[in-house]
């Protein structure tokens, strides 16, 4: 894209001069008032389709055979012998000879009589002297004091204390995250392709900057694409420091005057004279005969046999026949069965999928921009004076006049700068 961006440029030059030329050469030879052209170079953008390839990679897979080896539990029955030792019993009678306690019961008589105490009730009368009370009202007078309680009413201010939650606003200074989501643009570089170029005999090598010379002509160059450019979603912080109202409530303590009536009670004392009746009790002596009943205590016997029983013990001796069993040890060879699981290793063959890989390129089609400029002519105002006919002299007349087409110096032109033209330096024409 460099290259062809010279070759652009140096063609306008080419062609601006030239244009120059022929202006100068039709400004000389011009005899009569005439339109005059300028030249402008204007810059075209063309938008060329080209061809490259890209790399594809594909995946299929293929049907593979696989043997795998697996092991399988197997259970085998086997035999384990060995002697025991077994117990055979024998039983034999044995004589016994003991001597046992044998209860005798007996019935006595015993002589359990007991002696009673009776109460025996006596009955006499006595005579009894005792007070009565009597009980005799007597009119009398006294005096009554009274006292009274006045009510009395007073009205005084008194100091009431209260608690009042008073909003107090103060302002605290935060940090706060205001960011926002922003669109970022990200360049990524061309791809990198190579093409054939035209080169001139001497270059400057970019290494070492020194002035080389070679054989002009087409080499293959590497060339980067155009510019892609993406543009992603990211988040942008914004800290921010805000001062925030804390509203908080705080208790104050008033104190205010309030009427009080208060009633309070005034004692007066009130004498009067009043009736009473005031009992009086008489003590009066009298006689009655009152029955007096005494109780003597009498001692009575009172006789009684009673039947006991007497259990005394009687040894005897008792022969008891005792069977008596007694063991003997026999060695015996037992065949005991038991299960063993055993391993066997079996092959197993499968068909699996495997994948495979392959790589191939594949044409696509891009479109590329490319610069060139285009010479245009534009006519420009010219002011003839005429000095016949009516028209006074002084007077002025704009005459536009068309130009044929100017032609441009072949593409052989040497460059400019360089008349001689050098035939290694010539710029080629590509198909």
């Amino acid at each position: 894209m460099k290259n062809w961006t010279i070759l652009t440029c140096i063609l306008a030059a080419a062609a601006c001069f030239a244009a120059a030329q022929v202006s100068q050469v039709m400004a000389s030879q011009a005899t009569a008032p005439a339109g005059v052209y300028r030249l402008e170079c204007v810059p075209v953008i063309e938008h060329v389709p080209m061809t490259g390839h890209r790399r594809v990679v594909d995946t299929h897979f293929v049907e593979e055979t696989v043997t795998t080896y697996e092991t399988v539990w197997e259970t085998e029955t086997r035999e384990r012998r060995h002697t025991v030792a077994r117990r055979v019993p024998e039983t034999s009678m044995t004589e016994r000879r003991y001597t046992v306690q044998r209860p005798v019961e007996t019935t006595e008589h015993r002589d359990t009589s007991y002696e009673v105490v009776r109460t025996v009730p006596e009955t006499s009368e006595r005579e009894e002297r005792y007070l009565v009370s009597r009980q005799v009202t007597e009119t009398q007078e006294r005096q009554v004091y009274e006292t009274r309680r006045v009510p009395v009413q007073e009205t005084a201010l008194e100091q009431r204390v209260y608690t009042v939650n008073r909003p107090v606003t103060s302002y605290v200074e935060q940090i706060v995250d205001r960011g926002q989501h922003v669109n970022q643009v990200n360049t990524v570089p061309g791809r990198n392709y190579e093409r054939l170029t035209w080169h001139r005999a001497n270059y400057i090598d970019p290494v070492t900057g020194e002035s080389r010379w070679r054989v002009p002509g087409f080499y293959w160059t590497t060339m980067q694409g155009p510019d892609r450019h993406e543009v992603q979603r990211i988040y942008q912080p914004n800290l921010v420091a805000e001062t925030v109202p804390v509203t908080r409530t705080v208790q104050e303590q008033r104190i205010e005057e309030v009427p009080v009536t208060r009633t309070t009670f005034r004692e007066e004392q009130v004498v009067r004279t009043e009736l009473v009746q005031v009992p009086r009790v008489i003590q009066e002596e009298q006689v009655r005969r009152v029955p007096v009943t005494t109780y003597r205590q009498v001692v009575e016997r009172v006789e009684q046999q009673t039947p006991v029983v007497v259990r005394r013990m009687v040894e005897e001796e008792v022969v008891e026949q005792i069977p008596v069993t007694t063991y003997r040890t026999i060695m015996e060879e037992r065949v005991e069965p038991y299960e063993v699981r055993v391993a066997r290793v079996v092959p197993v063959t499968r068909t699996v999928q495997k994948p495979v890989t392959t790589v191939r390129w594949e044409p696509y089609t891009y479109t590329m921009e490319r610069q060139r400029t285009e010479v245009r002519r534009i006519p420009v105002q010219t002011s003839v004076p005429i000095t016949q006919g009516t028209v006074t002299q002084g007077t002025t007349i704009t005459t536009p006049i068309t130009m044929p087409p100017l032609s441009l110096p072949p593409a052989e032109t040497p460059l400019v700068g360089k008349p001689n033209g050098d035939p290694a330096d010539s710029i080629p024409v590509l198909p």
